[in-house]
C-alpha cells in the first residue's frame, strides 16, 4: 500500500457536533494483583508461570450460583465503580444508563465449560457468551438503557469509549458503564499455546469506567489496520489524526514494545512528544481491560491532561486523546 492508501485507511470518528469528553466520574479496577490501582511490588509466582489469576467475587443470593466467573467478575466492577464515584448503586437503574461490554476472550471459558464441564450448575451459553455479562450486570441494578458488545483486545475499549462520547452528547443516555472482562483461568492452557500474541504475565481483570457528560475539549479517536511493511505508516497516520497539532502530558499506552510498540515511540518522539507514562505495563497483560486501567490510573495521578491512551490486538492500533 501507498502512503495515501495507509491514510484513507485510518477509521477516524469525528464527532457530531464537537461530542466533547465525558468526565470519568468512577473507576472500579479488579485485577489478579487485587482491588484497585496500586501495582504489584515484584510478580509472584503465578506471575512467574505467566498468569495472575484474580479471584472470583462472592455475592449472596441463589442467582448468582449459576453465573459464570466472568458475569460475577463484570457486576463486581461495575459496584466498584460506582462505589468510588460516591452513588448508590439504585441510581444505575432505569433505561438512562448504557452499558458497553469489551472482551479479547469472553468466548473461551463458556465455550470450553459447554463441552467439558458437564456436571457444573452454572449456566454457559456457548457462541453467545459475551451476552452474559452485560445481561447479569443489567439485571442486577435495574439498567435499561442501550448496550453494545466488542470482541477484541484494547482497541476495542477505546471504541467503546468513542461510542460512549457519542450516547453521553446525542443524548442516548445520561452516564455509560465501560465494562471489561478478561477470564482465563479455566482456558490458561490455550493461551500458553498463543503466548506470540501478548506480553506476559497475563492477567485476569475486570475494569469498569463510569463516564458522564463533560466539557472542554472534544473527544479525539481513530484505528487502523498495523501490520507487515505499512505497519509504521498506520501508527504514524493514527497519531496523526488523533493529536493533530496538541502535545498530550500523560501516556497510559497499551501497546508491546516490539511491533507497534516500537512504531508509536518513533512516531511520537519524531511529533516531540515527551509524555509520563502511566500505562499498566508494571501490571502485566490485560488484553481489552488495559486502556481502561490506564486511564483510571492516569485519572488518579493528578498528571495534566491531555492524555493519549493507545492500544494494540493483533493487527488492530489505537489511539484516543482524553483531556482529563
Amino acid at each position: 500500500m501507498t502512503p495515501a492508501t495507509v491514510e484513507r485507511e485510518v477509521r477516524h470518528a469525528v464527532p457530531v457536533a464537537q461530542a466533547p469528553a465525558p468526565v470519568i466520574r468512577g473507576a472500579g479496577i479488579l485485577t489478579g494483583w487485587g482491588e484497585g490501582l496500586a501495582a504489584p511490588d515484584a510478580a509472584g509466582p503465578e506471575g512467574a508461570r505467566g498468569l495472575v489469576a484474580v479471584p472470583t467475587p462472592a455475592f449472596a443470593g441463589e442467582r448468582f450460583r449459576r453465573a459464570t466467573r466472568e458475569c460475577l467478575l463484570g457486576v463486581a466492577a461495575v459496584r466498584a465503580a460506582a462505589r468510588d464515584a460516591g452513588l448508590d448503586t439504585a441510581a444505575l437503574a432505569g433505561p438512562r444508563t448504557g452499558v458497553l461490554y469489551a472482551s479479547a476472550t469472553a468466548y473461551a471459558s463458556a465455550n470450553r465449560a459447554f463441552l467439558e464441564d458437564e456436571g457444573s450448575t452454572t449456566l454457559h451459553f456457548p457462541y453467545t457468551a459475551p451476552s452474559a455479562v452485560p445481561a447479569e450486570v443489567t439485571i442486577e441494578y435495574g439498567i435499561r438503557g442501550p448496550y453494545v458488545n466488542l470482541m477484541g483486545g484494547g482497541p476495542t475499549a477505546l471504541q467503546g469509549l468513542w461510542v460512549a462520547a457519542r450516547w453521553l452528547a446525542d443524548g442516548v443516555a445520561d452516564r455509560v458503564l465501560v465494562l471489561a472482562v478478561e477470564a482465563v483461568h479455566e482456558v490458561w492452557d490455550l493461551f500458553t499455546r498463543a503466548r506470540r500474541l501478548y506480553a506476559g504475565p497475563l492477567i485476569e481483570s475486570a475494569a469498569c469506567l463510569l463516564v458522564e457528560p463533560g466539557g472542554g475539549e472534544p473527544l479525539a479517536w481513530a484505528s487502523a489496520a498495523a501490520s507487515g511493511r505499512e505497519a509504521s505508516g498506520s501508527v504514524a497516520a493514527v497519531l496523526e489524526a488523533v493529536l493533530r497539532d496538541r502535545r498530550p502530558r500523560t501516556l497510559a499506552g497499551c501497546v508491546p514494545g516490539r511491533g507497534p510498540g516500537r512504531f508509536e515511540a518513533a512516531a511520537l518522539a519524531a511529533r516531540g512528544v515527551a509524555a509520563t507514562r502511566v500505562g499498566v505495563g508494571d501490571l502485566g497483560e490485560a488484553f481489552a481491560s488495559g486502556p481502561l486501567i490506564g486511564l483510571a490510573r492516569a485519572r488518579a495521578s493528578g498528571l495534566e491532561g491531555p492524555c493519549l491512551a493507545t492500544a494494540a490486538w493483533r493487527q488492530d492500533y489505537a489511539a484516543m486523546l482524553w483531556p482529563l
